[in-house]
Order: structure tokens, then sequence, then C-alpha cells
């Protein structure tokens, strides 16, 4: 780690508090000169430090810039060494770490970007990636044949939905598979992409494709999905990036270490709007209705399916959800 990745360790670890040049120079074995010059360079770069005589140097609460070390000093200590990467622009962080691991990236390896220009959905979907969001996938190596690993579709969307209402205390809901929704608008997309492992059948690693709408404009989200989807914050929101990203990569890590654990699907049923209410959806390539009794604990939707006396169970697919009168 050169100095400057280091100083920024150390003062993202001590948010908020002060740390003297001393200190630092001789935590790092390096000159005092050393730590002014790469302090100089993080401001240049938009870290918000203080620097006061008799004090020394203080990473502000109102600090944002997602980084490597920002990630890392808010990650769980026993996630602290996965592997991690920040780029302020790709085409698709799934691209990303779909290479990474075909060349052998260890479980947790993920990628963050600021943005992207041909982001990945559900369904083979595009997902429209502006400045603003936080987009990132986690590579996931789970010991499991592929009709247990699917339960990572569930789990990864009680990642993101513990994550963002304990860091940041926002009122959103699930919507069935695993879109986050608050305020009626989506505002968080989750893909999962599986790699298979013929030789043993079962598969080589999963990637987790997560896109949260942080801080976007409006105007910024293209077509037919203006009306769709929405953003956590427009305009003021707090400083608290990479601490959401590392809670969401924190407990998906947790729920992903054994998914025969069904557990949290407690969770997921208690946080998914979609209970209770009529939806449409395709069967055979006919469009059908009913009411969404419960979803059991594989993920699947139970329905009273309208003038169909056995209930339905719907394991995949889309669906539309009709309005409460």
């Amino acid at each position: 780690m050169d100095t400057r990745s280091a100083v920024l360790q150390l003062l993202e670890e001590n948010k908020s508090t002060a740390l003297s040049g001393q200190q630092i120079a001789d935590r790092l074995g390096v000159t005092r000169a050393a730590v002014w010059k790469a302090v100089k360079s993080l401001i240049s770069d938009g870290y918000s430090i203080v620097a006061t005589t008799n004090k020394g140097y203080m990473l502000t609460g109102e600090s944002d810039v997602v980084s490597v070390e920002g990630l890392r000093a808010a990650l769980p200590e026993r996630y602290k060494d996965i592997p991690l990467e920040v780029k302020q622009s790709t085409v698709s962080t799934n691209i990303d770490v779909g290479a990474a691991a075909a060349s052998g990236a260890p479980h947790g390896t993920t990628v963050v970007a600021l943005e992207q220009k041909s982001g990945q959905g559900r369904l083979g979907k595009s997902f429209c990636s502006p400045k603003g969001g936080l987009y990132f996938s986690t590579l996931i190596r789970p010991t499991l044949s592929i009709d247990k690993a699917v339960m990572i579709t569930p789990a990864a969307a009680v990642a993101v939905h513990k994550a963002i209402t304990e860091v940041l205390g926002l009122p959103v809901s699930i919507k069935w598979v695993n879109d986050v929704y608050m305020n009626g608008r989506k505002v968080v997309g989750i893909s999962t992409q599986a790699q298979a492992d013929i030789a043993v059948g079962g598969i080589s690693g999963i990637i987790v494709g997560t896109g949260i709408n942080y801080n976007t404009p409006q105007s910024d989200f293209s077509g037919d999905i203006q009306n769709k989807a929405g953003s956590l914050y427009y305009g003021d929101a707090p400083a608290k990036r990479n601490e959401l990203i590392a809670a969401t990569i924190g407990n998906l890590l947790d729920l992903s270490a054994d998914l025969t654990d069904k557990s949290y699907m407690d969770y997921y049923r208690k946080n998914c709007f979609v209970i209770g209410a009529r939806v449409d959806y395709e069967i055979d390539k006919q469009t059908k209705s009913g009411v969404v009794e419960d979803i059991d604990d594989n993920g699947a939707l139970i329905i009273n399916e309208d003038g169909r006396s056995e209930k339905r169970r719907l394991s995949c697919g889309e669906i539309s959800v009709k309005p409460r009168i």
C-alpha cells in the first residue's frame, strides 16, 4: 500500500477524530512531509480533511468519497481482507467480476462503480446506471448445487434491505423477487448470475450485482423507467455511501455462508409488500391474475389464482402488482 492509501486508511478508520502528523508518520514509518503530501493529494481529490495546528488531520463526517479504504474501514472485521476495487465508471461491474472470477478470484471479490455504461439487470435486461447511483458486484463461491444456490436471490434482497434500514433508516420494502422500493418507486435492482461447474454438477460462483439509486435526479432516468424508478435521496443525501455499500456486502456474505439456513425468509416475508396484493403474471404466454397469499421458504409465491381451484406456486418470472382499491 502506498503512503497516500495508507494515510487515507488511517483517516477513514478514525473518521471525525484528529490524528497528528507525527502519529500518522510513526504508524506508517514515513516522514511528516510525506504525510502532508498525501493529505494535500487527498484534499485535491475531494476528501473533506481539516488540518488544525496542534491537533493534526481529521477526515470530517461530511466526507463522502467512495474508496477502497473507506469501504474497508466500514466492513465488518471478518471481511476486511476481501479483494475490492472502486471505479468512477465502467461498462458493467458484473462483467468486471465475471472476468475476475474466470481468473480465479476468491469469494467476496467486489467491484464498485459510480456509473455503468451498460449495466446488467435481471432476465438479460439492461439496468439504467447514471451518476448518483452506487453499482457493485460481489462474487459468491458457494459449495452448493444449483437448485439450492438459487436462494441467493431472496438473500440478496434481504442483505440490501437490512443495510438501507440500518444505515439510513429509510422506509423501504421488497418487491418479489428482489427489487427494493420506496414511495412506490424502484430504488434498488439486483441481478444474480450463476457460473456452472459441469465437472461437479454444481456451480463455481455466483455474481450478485446490486444497483442502488442513492442520489439520482429523476431526469437522469431514461425512457419509460422515469415513471417507475426513484432515488433514496434527491440532492441532500447523508455522507454514508461507503457505509451503505459495506453493510450490504457484509450482510450478503453473512447470508450466503449457509444458504440452506432459510431463517432469513421470515425477514423477507415481513418486508415484502406483495403478500396480500393482487398481481398479474404470465404462464405459458398467457396473462393470469390472482392474490398472493404467502411466500414459501424457497422464495416462491403462493397465489390464489382467479378461476383455479388449486393454489398456484410461482417460483420465477415477473409480476405486476395491481393498485389496492
